[in-house]
């Protein structure tokens, strides 16, 4: 049986990433009013997402690599080819999207002041 909290983490990091978009638009909308250069939470925003795509990417084919090495013996110890690539695609999938998850609890931490 899946723990609760696994079946909620989607609608979880759904809701937290609109908090975060709701924190962050009014700063980012205040630096666009200034002439400075310097735009720190712009700046951040678009870093952020930058590296946890190239992250997500970098994860989720070194987990489709894992799976392909041990592909054979998985077919040898019984398991059905769909089901391995099943499990392949929910394990690339879950590794792709891991780093950015990690980077929307960290900005709502910081934007929240830690609560």
């Amino acid at each position: 049986m899946k723990s609760p909290t696994k079946s909620r983490a989607p609608v979880h990091d759904l809701q937290m990433a609109s908090m975060v978009i709701a924190m962050r638009l009014p700063m980012m909308m205040m630096e666009g009013m200034t002439d400075k250069t310097d735009k720190p939470e712009s700046t951040r925003a678009v870093s952020e997402k930058m590296a946890a795509v190239t992250d997500g990417v970098v994860a989720a084919q070194i987990s489709v690599m894992n799976s392909a090495a041990t592909f054979w013996l998985d077919v040898w110890s019984g398991k059905s080819p769909a089901a391995i690539a099943q499990a392949t695609i929910d394990k690339a999938t879950n590794a792709a999207l891991q780093p950015g998850r990690k980077t929307l609890r960290a900005n709502y931490k910081r934007l929240t002041g830690g609560r």
